[in-house]
Order: structure tokens, then sequence, then C-alpha cells
């Protein structure tokens, strides 16, 4: 469960660096394809907060008895800060997207345009063959903030299990880079 909110909030927070083109209907963006337009959305070099908080969780397939997590998860929340290069906000490489790459991501119906965002994605969850993490995500953003809300639902899991999770993601850029940090 922690690697699926984690998956989540990386997907959010990259997925603000994407591209603002949409592919065509029924198509595919892969991680590779957004690495190739993102230079159309600028941000703003610098320390970024993002925080992101659970606002729903819902879980099929628990075994009788078992105590229910999901609602333990309801109301967390989980903040870090990253810096942002000034060579990653001019043009990030693909390897900005490692961990959407490696999770096998891609995106459909992908629109960027006059400050929001509307996007779906579909990842394989790592380490969980069969297992897949669908994603939905509206919001705004601007080239130092960002908030959006993340509707997941994830099938195949281990034991037949499933989740749906409902997330507030946001981060702001809080002023520079410390010195000698990344």
């Amino acid at each position: 469960m922690k690697a699926a909110f984690l998956m989540s909030a990386a997907v959010a927070v990259l997925t603000l660096t994407a591209c603002g083109k949409s592919p065509e209907k029924g198509g595919n963006i892969s991680a590779e394809d957004v690495a190739k337009e993102m230079s159309s959305v600028k941000l703003q070099a610098g320390q970024w907060e993002a925080t992101q908080e659970i606002t729903d969780v819902e879980m099929t397939g628990l075994p009788a008895g078992a105590p229910d997590a999901a609602k333990a998860m309801i109301g967390h929340k989980t903040s870090f800060k990253h810096c942002i290069t000034p060579e990653q906000a001019e043009k990030p490489s693909a390897d900005f997207l490692a961990a959407q790459k490696d999770a096998k991501c891609t995106y459909s119906n992908m629109e960027m345009a006059g400050g929001t965002i509307t996007a779906a994605t579909t990842c394989q969850i790592p380490q969980q063959p069969g297992a897949e993490m669908k994603m939905a995500m509206k919001g705004t953003y601007m080239p130092d903030h960002y908030a959006i809300a993340i509707d997941v639902n994830s099938t195949g899991m281990a034991n037949g299990m499933g989740m749906t999770m409902k997330m507030k993601s946001s981060g702001k850029r809080i002023g520079d880079c410390p010195a000698g940090g990344e």
C-alpha cells in the first residue's frame, strides 16, 4: 500500500513536468514521449516542497477478519522537498522520469494548457506481475506551484486485492536550492 501511495505521488509530481499535448484518440504517450515534450512546460528552478494527502481509500479482496488498513491511511500526509536545477527546469531529461519508466507508465488523454491539467495514467506496479494502477488527475499548475486531485484504482495485486484511493497533491517553489544540494 505504501508503495502504491509513493508511486502515485511520484507520478503526480513528475506529470507536472510533462507535455501539453494529447495523443491521437485512443493512443498513449510513453514516459519517453513525455520526456521529449517536456520543454513546453516551464518550471521555476529552485527548492520545491510537495505534499500528498490521502483523502479516501477502499480495499477489496482482504482476507476475512483482516484489519481495515485503508481507514488508517485516510488523512495521512507526506511532504518532501526536492531541488529542480536550472538545467532540469529548462530541459528535463528522460532520467528525470526514472520512477515512471521503471513503473512502465503510459499516459492518455493528457491536456496541459492555460494553467490546467487533466490526465489519465496507467502504470504496471513494480514487483507485482499483473498488477496495474490507473490514475485520473485533474488540477492546476503554474511555474511556481501546482495542485492536483488524483483518483487511483489498483487491480491485480497479491491475493486478488484491489484498492481505490483519492489523493490531493500540491507543490510550490519555496526558494533557492540549498548550497551543494539537489
